[in-house]
């Protein structure tokens, strides 16, 4: 079958973001695939709205190019393994928008780039790279850490499995950080573990 593929967006969430059930340094290991993953928090407001439109906006491109490609074929969306229903990478709650992002250690040419993380600088108003000392206490972080991270979002085609949108993050820059006082959940992915995330190059820039 016809490989095509997907409009690939890039968002940067704003300042404020925050982070929960992070395996940011520590990759979080499930049936034998390692992933970096985190869930960004968004306050309800004029950015959050966006991103989930953004978002909306994607998967509703990407449907109508798999149907404009396969006219004859049945397309159904990725369901939840929990639900069975309809699942997608974001969704309100009564805390903002989540955004659950998730990037594979290992793709098909070996071990990709870790997520890129950045620390602000009050004092001179700059986004400074983190050393490997400064990543390493990242290892654990508090929901209550707020920053602003920065991802790529993409549609896939899974066949059977469904379709759906991805959201891999690419670089993260920390404002507030509060250390990891205890306790630990696991989140639920959206779409297939065997699907290869292309490298992308973040600088601080983005923030």
């Amino acid at each position: 079958m016809e490989q095509i593929k997907s409009e690939t967006i890039k968002i940067v969430t704003p300042v404020g973001t925050r982070f929960r059930y992070s395996w940011l340094v520590t990759p979080d290991e499930y049936k034998g695939v390692e992933k970096w993953k985190t869930e960004a928090i968004i306050p309800v407001g004029e950015a959050s709205q966006k991103i989930a439109q953004q978002l909306e906006d994607l998967i509703e491109a990407w449907k109508a190019q798999l149907k404009a490609a396969f006219p004859k074929r049945e397309f159904t969306l990725t369901k939840s393994q929990k639900t069975g229903k309809p699942s997608f990478p974001w969704s309100f709650e009564d805390e903002g928008l989540i955004i659950r992002l998730k990037k594979n250690v290992r793709g098909v040419k070996g071990n990709l780039t870790p997520i890129t993380m950045f620390k602000h600088d009050p004092a001179t108003g700059q986004n400074l790279l983190m050393t490997e000392e400064q990543r390493v206490e990242m290892d654990k972080i508090s929901p209550e850490t707020t920053g602003q991270i920065s991802f790529l979002a993409s549609g896939y085609d899974a066949g059977a499995n469904g379709v759906g949108i991805k959201c891999m993050p690419l670089s993260i820059c920390f404002r507030e950080i509060v250390p990891f006082s205890g306790g630990a959940s696991d989140f639920e992915t959206t779409e297939p573990a065997s699907y290869e995330e292309k490298e992308t190059v973040s600088t601080a820039a983005d923030f």
